[in-house]
């Protein structure tokens, strides 16, 4: 039997509200204005009765303040210093209370039938997590649009709706049970969170589906040095996951020098998945070789950071990489090597 110490940390553990239908999730650092573009689309959500939204603000700067005065019907949990998005979103999951527990991301604008959609394609099967597309939120930036193209190649609005090991946390929906079952996200950075939990939740053999025509619009970023730094993070989280857990790719992990080939790797994937599945696209990312090769070498720089970055020992977590490290950052912390 749980102790109350462990109720009160478990996220899965929380009284449920059966008046609720589904919670939302949102983790939020220095948002800006984009925060508002995300909570109005939230709040006009149509075909579901019961929606609580949680963001959980470290941005410690007023922002918190802001939004409960611009957005009275939202709780806003404010934490005093930057904060990973794992964790973030683990103590959003903690104060949920519906059946259903969607996330999205602070910078992305979700269709007015998104939840019942989601919720829909639970109904028909026992998924843990139903996920969908993701589109281009900045389609007349190219650095915008080298991005998206980049960091969700795997995830565009095509092809049919199917079962999958991988969906993007910023379109995602799971069933309460999971977070019981599975257990939290594991305090990982950025780049690193959706691909560890995905790959813990399949390995216990629970179902993920994903269905295409749901399509959450991402406002990338436009600036080139933010998508530099971007891209970087991500790469420095992919290498970092892959010490976590076993995830494909292990040969990197194992042979640092391989790594530098991975520029040419990914970016030969990426357009064989374009050709295959969207031709569009891959004239669009063609076009673009520009801007993507240096946001594929700062990826790469990044990955290899995380591959020297001395992570810390853990115990608990099945199917790790040779690694055998595991992320534990608590609210508010900031690990060195990503500022």
């Amino acid at each position: 039997m749980p102790s109350k110490s462990d109720k009160a940390n478990d996220p899965g553990l929380r009284t449920p509200d059966s008046g609720l239908s589904c919670s939302v999730v949102v983790a939020s650092f220095r948002p800006g204005p984009l925060i508002a573009r995300c909570l109005t689309a939230l709040l006009a959500q149509q075909g579901i009765a019961g929606l609580e939204v949680i963001v959980v603000d470290s941005s410690a700067d007023g922002t918190a303040e802001r939004l409960r005065r611009d957005f009275p019907g939202i709780e806003v949990l404010a934490l005093e210093r930057q904060t990973h998005q794992s964790v973030a979103r683990n103590l959003g999951v903690a104060r949920a209370r519906a059946p259903f527990i969607a996330i999205t991301d602070q910078d992305c604008v979700v269709p007015p039938d998104w939840l019942a959609r989601l919720l829909a394609r639970h109904r028909e099967g026992e998924y843990a997590a139903v996920g969908g597309a993701i589109g281009n939120g900045t389609p007349r930036s190219a650095v915008g649009t080298a991005s998206y193209l980049i960091e969700f190649n795997e995830f565009l609005p095509a092809g049919e709706p199917r079962l999958v090991t991988m969906t993007p946390h910023c379109n995602v929906c799971f069933r309460r049970q999971v977070f019981t079952t599975v257990g939290p996200f594991v305090a990982v950075p950025p780049g690193a969170e959706d691909q560890v939990f995905n790959f813990l939740l399949c390995q216990q053999g629970q179902r993920i589906f994903f269905d295409p025509t749901i399509v959450v619009a991402h406002l990338n970023r436009t600036a080139f040095s933010a998508f530099l730094r971007h891209q970087r993070l991500l790469g420095f989280g992919s290498a970092v996951a892959r010490r976590t857990v076993a995830l494909k790719g292990q040969a990197f992990i194992r042979h640092p020098g391989l790594a530098y080939g991975l520029p040419l790797v990914r970016m030969a994937r990426t357009t064989g998945r374009l050709l295959r599945d969207n031709r569009p696209a891959l004239l669009r990312y063609l076009q673009l070789f520009p801007v993507l090769l240096p946001g594929y070498v700062a990826w790469t720089a990044g990955f290899l950071a995380g591959l020297r970055h001395v992570l810390p020992v853990a115990e608990g977590v099945a199917g790790r990489g040779p690694g055998r490290h595991l992320w534990n950052v608590g609210a508010g912390e900031t690990p060195s090597g990503l500022r």
